[in-house]
């Protein structure tokens, strides 16, 4: 299975920081590393390589480069990080249930991009005698795994600088085909949000919203500057700052866990999309009931109609 660029560079790093001591040379890495073998050529290969040390650099991770002739590139080369540029602070240590958290977070992620490597670097970290976990999550974890199928072929999009085209659903329900230049992905208030170029503007689609396999478009796509970026994503968080709901929630239940009411039982809620925070807060059912805005609470009266005439 052809691994994202994320996935690569986890399950890198997972195997730098498992040789502190002797470090592993690019043929180990290669050969290691599954998503290096995908390369066409030897030149492909190194290119890729020199792309992820610039990533890992670009993350805080120090790689340290050694050979008998000083810290260098070179064919002789081994590469490790750098001790003391990943550890973990003084007082933490990892039990069980931390390992637990750890374990859903990156099964929650992995369902977006990461697919086999998450677990593998999982293994790893555990087969370097960190901790076991012993509890099963599994009833727990259906919620966060919400597979989003445009995440992984966009996030190789954008790397790759091409265009794609998609079918996506507006609020009203009506379809629209789109071409677009994908720029960045982000998670807003939950959300999943794609910034593209279509027809010249800089829009954001839900990926909620888009209802079909993606196509890549054989053009290169147009880029933002990065001032142009940061104006956009500023755009879209004042616009979800804008969007704020109140929630009555009922005490001791699903959705206390999920909404993380005040002690007054209030939760407020900023969001993008209303249509689908009305989805969201119909699984709740009666153990919530919209304050404001009042269109929600009409959108959400009249999902509970239209459910209820169809089961009546």
């Amino acid at each position: 299975m052809k691994q994202s660029p994320a996935e690569r560079l986890f399950t890198l790093t997972c195997y730098l920081l498992s040789t502190e001591i002797k470090g592993l040379s690019k043929q180990d890495i290669y050969r290691a590393v599954p998503g290096y073998q995908d390369s066409k050529s030897q030149e492909a290969l190194d290119r890729l390589f020199e792309r992820d040390k610039k990533s890992l650099k670009e993350a805080g991770i120090q790689l340290e480069v050694i050979n008998n002739f000083g810290f260098e590139d070179g064919e002789n080369a081994r590469y490790r990080i750098a001790k003391e540029s990943f550890q973990w602070p003084k007082d933490l240590k990892l039990d069980s249930a931390k390992m637990q958290l750890l374990e859903l977070a990156a099964k929650a992620w992995n369902n977006q991009l990461l697919e086999g490597s998450a677990q593998s670097g999982l293994t790893k970290l555990k087969s370097l005698g960190l901790v076991a976990s012993n509890t099963d999550l599994t009833p727990f974890t259906p919620r966060l795994l919400i597979r989003h199928a445009a995440f992984a072929p966009l996030a190789k999009a954008i790397e790759d600088g091409v265009q794609v085209a998609f079918r996506y659903q507006k609020p009203d329900g009506s379809l629209s085909d789109r071409i677009v230049s994908p720029q960045t992905l982000r998670q807003i208030e939950g959300q999943w949000v794609l910034l593209a170029i279509h027809e010249g503007q800089a829009k954001n689609f839900l990926l909620r919203r888009i209802i079909s396999e993606l196509s890549i478009i054989d053009a290169g796509a147009k880029r933002l500057s990065n001032q142009e970026l940061q104006q956009v994503e500023q755009e879209l968080n004042d616009f979800v700052r804008g969007n704020l709901a109140i929630i009555k929630v009922a005490f001791d239940t699903e959705a206390q866990l999920a909404l993380k009411p005040d002690d007054s039982g209030l939760a407020k809620l900023n969001f993008m999309d209303e249509a689908l925070l009305a989805e969201d807060l119909l699984e709740f059912g009666s153990d919530i009931e919209v304050i404001e805005p009042e269109s929600l609470k009409r959108r959400i009266r009249s999902q509970l109609k239209a459910v209820m005439k169809q089961h009546a």
